[in-house]
């Protein structure tokens, strides 16, 4: 609430000379008094940003909706009763067509299409976008990825994304990648009803997340750093195959940089109804603000999706197999 201003008009009726006073002391208020405006002004912290940066559509309705995800976001923190100071701002297209996006940016989250059907397919490998991303990793900018984005080559990509973020979806290590060598893979990925469990509850990406149960594709046997002393798993849909060194079964994951930075990824996310569910809508709103180094609300974030979103369940939404690009 803004201060109210002294009437020093008034005082002019009273004596000149206190009239004199009382404007020298609006003006110039005593040492230690701070400016002559809100009290929260110089308390508050600066505004925090994160770019949202949404791939381009590739699948069938329903599933790895990135604009639509990267807008719902937007929304929930936007309106999220216990969030302040934050800045959001949503890119389409994979990319920004001016990078001065990036200026002053905290965090940046990126939701689009893996490389496993090809290099072009994944935005971040296109161009010089890739040691773009990585000065701004220099600088401490956070990085978060959801679903797909996580899939990229060992040598353009791969050992980028274990530095930023902790790991990445391993397809090609052990050789080339073909529709016949699924079963070869470093990593995993399969469809199936799981139980989505969080790790350690004392972390603050995990605040207000509760087990969860869902109908999912899931990546797993993720490709990690040997013996990363950064690295925290945050989700498992199998306790007894999460432990180290493998860490077979952990689905969700954040890193401390050394340069400050903070990393976040988590391999659910194919189908746009999982946001309906309050814990991984939880689970995500929380990882962004602590990749901006924004701290995370007791309870973590309240959200409600938009009125759009919840039409949008109410209307036959059936996965368009003609569309959906198969993995190799």
């Amino acid at each position: 609430m803004r201060a109210r201003k002294r009437n020093v008009y008034a005082a002019w009726s009273v004596a000149p000379v206190t009239a004199a006073m009382l404007l020298l002391t609006a003006a110039f208020p005593a040492r230690g008094a701070g400016p002559a405006t809100r009290p929260a002004d110089a308390a508050s912290p600066r505004e925090r940003k994160i770019v949202l940066i949404a791939g381009k559509k590739s699948h069938g309705i329903g599933a790895h909706e990135y604009e639509k995800g990267c807008r719902l976001i937007k929304d929930c923190l936007d309106s999220s009763p216990n969030v302040k100071g934050v800045q959001t701002v949503v890119v389409t297209n994979g990319w920004p067509e001016d990078e001065n996006v990036f200026d002053g940016a905290d965090s940046i989250f990126l939701f689009c299409d893996g490389s496993d059907n090809g290099e072009d397919r994944h935005p971040l490998l296109k161009d010089d976008r890739l040691q773009t991303l990585g000065k701004l990793m220099d600088r401490g900018v956070g990085f978060a990825i959801l679903h797909y984005t996580i899939f990229v080559p060992t040598n353009h990509g791969g050992k980028e994304f274990q530095n930023w973020v902790g790991g990445y979806f391993d397809y090609d290590s052990l050789g080339p990648s073909t529709p016949k060598t699924h079963d070869k893979w470093y990593s995993t990925l399969g469809e199936a009803e799981t139980t989505t469990t969080p790790m350690y509850s004392d972390h603050p990406i995990l605040r207000g997340v509760k087990p969860f149960t869902t109908r999912t594709e899931n990546y797993w046997k993720i490709h990690f750093l040997d013996n990363d002393p950064r690295l925290t798993p945050l989700l498992t849909f199998d306790p007894a195959t999460s432990t180290p060194p493998a860490r077979e079964s952990v689905v969700a994951w954040a890193v401390e940089r050394k340069d400050g930075g903070r990393g976040f990824a988590y391999t659910e996310g194919h189908y746009h109804s999982h946001w309906q569910i309050e814990s991984f809508r939880k689970l995500m709103l929380n990882a962004l603000l602590w990749t901006a180094h924004v701290e995370v609300p007791e309870g973590g974030v309240e959200s409600t999706p938009p009125e759009e979103f919840n039409r949008s369940l109410r209307r036959p939404s059936p996965i368009n197999e003609q569309r959906r690009p198969r993995h190799k």
